[in-house]
């Protein structure tokens, strides 16, 4: 009955969505032991990549995320978190969830796209890279979400990640980058 103890890994760590001038994630076992964030960077002409503003959030599973003009809204399970977009800070209020109890008869998660920078990435899954165009309006330059994958040489169920927002000028050359996520993530072996 004992067996050795291993850290525990969010199985969906690392969701993300963008809106008309920024991009936010959240982020908590794969990055902080012991909290939950989420990170909310300004993206445009005027600031290009800008700062990070980052908010504590309560200890729950992310099934999703919504991205607005004024505001974005993390998904749980029984709750759903919206936080304000304000120049100064984030804020954040929670609701339960009208579907609160309801188990899979819930509001659909096609709603809450869950679209992820960490293991549960596309590119994480496939074992490739792969870039998302992000929607960032108006801008003359691009912006683009860059995953790389590359397996751990020691063993077949790891592979480290890399997630970086880039900026592209007007001839898709990198103008400026931003680590996102820097880390090992796990895949299924067969167990």
């Amino acid at each position: 009955m004992l067996a050795p103890v291993r850290s525990a890994t969010a199985d969906s760590d690392g969701y993300y969505c963008a809106g008309p001038n920024y991009l936010a994630y959240e982020m908590s076992f794969s990055r902080f032991r012991s909290a939950h964030y989420l990170f909310v960077i300004r993206l445009g002409d005027s600031v290009g990549i800008g700062e990070s503003d980052s908010l504590l959030l309560p200890d729950f599973q992310v099934h999703g995320m919504r991205c607005g003009p004024g505001s974005l809204q993390l998904l749980g399970w029984d709750s759903l978190y919206t936080v304000g977009l304000v120049a100064s800070h984030l804020s954040l209020t929670a609701a339960r969830a009208p579907w609160a109890g309801q188990g899979s008869s819930r509001q659909p998660l096609t709603a809450y796209p869950g679209m992820n920078l960490g293991q549960w990435s596309r590119a994480a899954r496939s074992g490739r890279a792969d870039t998302t165009l992000l929607t960032i309006h108006p801008a003359v330059h691009r912006f683009v979400l860059a995953i790389t994958v590359q397996p751990d040489p020691t063993n077949d169920c790891r592979q480290h990640i890399l997630t970086r927002v880039v900026e592209l000028d007007q001839r898709a050359r990198a103008v400026d980058a931003r680590v996102l996520f820097d880390g090992e993530g796990l895949k299924e072996c067969g167990e």
